[in-house]
């Protein structure tokens, strides 16, 4: 099983019922739904793409916008809060597809903020490196080896690192977590916020798949699934949207009050 990050395009009349506009216009692709063989995409689903980079960089002007679509919280129930000026949708109108990358930029930009901000509240930390070295020195301090569960949960229980690398604009960049384990790329970091941003933003924005407002789930690929038809049986055509490949291109050109939705599937 994977993952995978569908836009969900939906109708300007669904604005007070955007959660069960969802549900609907995902339904039909419902893995364990009623569904025919080859149409279920997903099994799980959050809204997701503001508190990681992965959404929409909101217009100027329309920051705290009530109409913006913010992340759910995590699936243990922690909160996710956007990133300054990053959403997970809300009206095309308010959205800025002028700057690719700048949602990417604006939530690396918090990351960096975030560990300023709590370095300034917490003592120093250890870098990783350091728990490594521990055992090099005395293989006996953690049993399992240089990167045993035990290692990582003593540099996690650093104060500073726990309360960085729980919030989710850690980003999960260089997360300690078995099987590979790597200092996440903040700490330790010797040049500018600016040098930070450039190196660790994402040199491309989102291409994810498009479920468009008449019900087609297009893949980034280029493929097409009908909502309302057997896949293996639909006799319409998928519809060639004015701009492709790149769904970015793509959204940014349809209708103002169009309402968009980051969703993060597992299928």
């Amino acid at each position: 099983m994977a993952g995978l990050t569908v836009t969900v395009c939906l109708p300007s009349e669904v604005a007070d019922d955007i959660e069960g506009a969802l549900a609907a216009a995902l339904a039909p692709f419902d893995l364990n739904g009623d569904n025919p063989a080859g149409r279920g995409m997903w099994d799980s689903r959050r809204i997701l793409g503001g508190s990681d980079g992965r959404g929409f960089a909101v217009a100027c002007g329309y920051e705290n916008d009530p109409r913006l679509v913010h992340d759910e919280p995590r699936y243990d129930g922690t909160p996710a809060p956007s990133a300054p000026g990053v959403c997970a949708g809300g009206p095309r109108a308010l959205l800025d597809f002028s700057r690719p990358l700048a949602a990417s930029e604006r939530a690396t930009a918090a990351s960096w903020d975030l560990w300023q901000r709590l370095s300034g509240e917490h003592p120093p930390a250890l870098p990783l490196e350091v728990f490594v070295e521990r055992w090099r020195n005395d293989p006996h301090a953690f049993p399992g080896g240089p990167w045993d569960d035990g290692m990582v949960a003593a540099y996690r229980a650093q104060p500073l690192i726990k309360a960085y690398l729980d919030h989710p604009w850690s980003l999960g960049l260089g997360f300690p977590g078995s099987p590979f384990h790597a200092e996440h790329p903040v700490i330790g970091f010797s040049r500018s916020r600016a040098d930070y941003i450039c190196e660790f933003s994402w040199k491309s924005p989102p291409d994810t798949d498009v479920l468009t407002v008449d019900g087609w789930w297009r893949e980034s690929g280029g493929s097409a699934v009908h909502a309302f038809c057997d896949p293996e049986s639909c006799p319409h055509d998928p519809p060639e949207p004015a701009v492709w490949p790149g769904s970015e291109a793509y959204l940014s050109q349809l209708p103002s009050a169009t309402i968009l939705v980051r969703v993060h599937c597992h299928c």
